[in-house]
């Protein structure tokens, strides 16, 4: 009788994990969203249109496919929703790492 209320558990702390790290996804998307237009200003350059496209996705990206990972995962297994929740996270970070290096830099800057 105890071993499911042990897996219970463990499946909470394992969400709020990828919860924490889909926040932490947030908040450095946040911060570059803030931190550019500062060093586009200290060299003289201003944020394009599609920069701020860019930086602006940069920050939905994660609370969007944080949102679709939990409608996907109702009414499923614990193991579902966690594996459900780290792909969303898998996915959120190679698009952003795609527009950390893919995208030119000389994109953002107008």
């Amino acid at each position: 009788m105890s071993a499911p209320k042990k897996a219970g558990w463990i499946v909470w702390a394992l969400g709020g994990l990828v919860t924490l790290i889909y926040g932490y996804a947030v908040v450095a998307a946040v911060g570059n969203l803030v931190g550019i237009p500062g060093i586009a200003a200290a060299l003289g350059l201003g944020v394009s249109v599609t920069g701020w496209a860019w930086l602006s996705l940069g920050v939905a990206l994660p609370v969007l496919l944080y949102g679709i990972a939990l409608l996907l995962s109702r009414r499923r297994p614990g193991w579902a929703r966690i594996l459900l929740l780290v792909t969303g996270l898998c996915v959120v970070a190679v698009l952003q790492l795609d527009i950390m290096h893919v995208i030119p830099q000389s994109s953002f800057f107008a």
